[in-house]
């Protein structure tokens, strides 16, 4: 038995595909991995404790000069996996899926931490303020001091230097080396 129809990727419309699939008794779902767009069906679907197999799009090969659409590769992988010519893709089980959001979130921000680090240091360069030159992390106590004097309208390079804590206390006459530039308006307002 053949059956095709359309069903979208919101959720009533997914809930209604596992109400049909499981009354016409289907078991296993098979659905070509395309992009992201693949997830939400598939976690729907095996929340509803269909065995889902995700294929990978080069696994599922069309026929030079055959049609294609989506109603067309319905039909074909339909096919091909009773047939037994498909082997499903990993997909890891839904803890270990959390623990990976979790984890590239987390790349993610410290990705965004030392982008805005590198901008704030290129400001400061921009600025002629040279406090890398000097201090070996100048996002230490120290340094956010610095720059939020540097933000708050100080410009005068003997107070801004004598914001340095223990060992950069040891280099103040670098400090206000450092902190001799062209700081403006516009770069607190940027560093801000």
């Amino acid at each position: 038995m053949q059956e095709v129809a359309t069903y979208s990727t919101m959720t009533r419309s997914l809930l209604a595909l596992a109400d049909r699939l499981r009354d016409l008794g289907v078991t296993r779902v098979v659905m070509e991995a395309t992009s992201d767009y693949w997830r939400p069906a598939f976690y729907l679907l095996e929340a509803a404790e269909f065995e889902v197999w995700l294929v990978n799009a080069r696994d599922v090969k069309h026929l030079p000069g055959r049609p294609k659409t989506d109603k067309l590769d319905a039909i074909w992988l339909a096919k091909v996996a009773e047939r037994q010519m498909l082997r499903p893709s990993f997909v890891p089980p839904r803890e270990i899926r959390a623990l990976r959001d979790l984890t590239r979130y987390r790349t993610d921000l410290v990705n965004a931490r030392t982008s805005e680090k590198q901008r704030v240091e290129k400001l400061l360069e921009d600025a002629q303020i040279k406090l890398s030159a000097v201090a070996s992390d100048i996002f230490g106590r120290s340094g956010r001091d610095m720059m939020a004097a540097l933000i708050a309208g100080e410009r005068d390079p003997k107070v801004l230097a004598q914001f340095a804590r223990q060992r950069l206390r040891a280099k103040l006459a670098e400090l206000e080396e450092a902190f001799t530039g062209h700081f403006s308006a516009h770069h607190a307002f940027l560093l801000t």
